[in-house]
């Protein structure tokens, strides 16, 4: 089955936090057309993508549920803002466990390779 290809405008209407939480609540990784909407709120405020990296050690080291109570998951508050719509979607499933934050660890490490992609695409560095 193929799917539409969307451009940057559509994929910027996804609702992130909710499609995240259907997907890891449907007990599969978030679909690629999330990644990418992720990534791209990310990269419109600046975010680096060792900092999402970073940010995925964090959930996949002490738990999606401890990530959420972190202050300041990433640099700047636009992104604490945004990681933090990300974490509490990710965390209002109750069914949850070392397979379930290594799912929302490699979907942050998803959306850091994209961010990557894209600045380099751009012919800037890629972190």
């Amino acid at each position: 089955m193929t799917h539409p290809r969307m451009d940057e405008d559509e994929l910027r209407t996804i609702d992130v936090p909710a499609a995240l939480a259907a997907g890891l609540r449907a007990g599969r990784p978030p679909a690629g057309e999330v990644t990418v909407a992720g990534a791209l709120a990310a990269d419109r405020l600046g975010t680096r993508p060792r900092s999402l990296t970073f940010l995925a050690e964090v959930v996949r080291r002490g738990g999606t549920g401890y990530a959420v109570t972190l202050p300041e998951p990433l640099p700047t508050p636009e992104q604490t803002a945004l990681a933090a719509t990300w974490l509490e979607a990710a965390n209002s499933n109750p069914e949850q466990g070392p397979e379930y934050d290594e799912t929302v660890a490699r979907w942050l490490e998803n959306v850091a390779l994209v961010v990557a992609a894209r600045r380099k695409a751009r012919g800037g560095t890629p972190d």
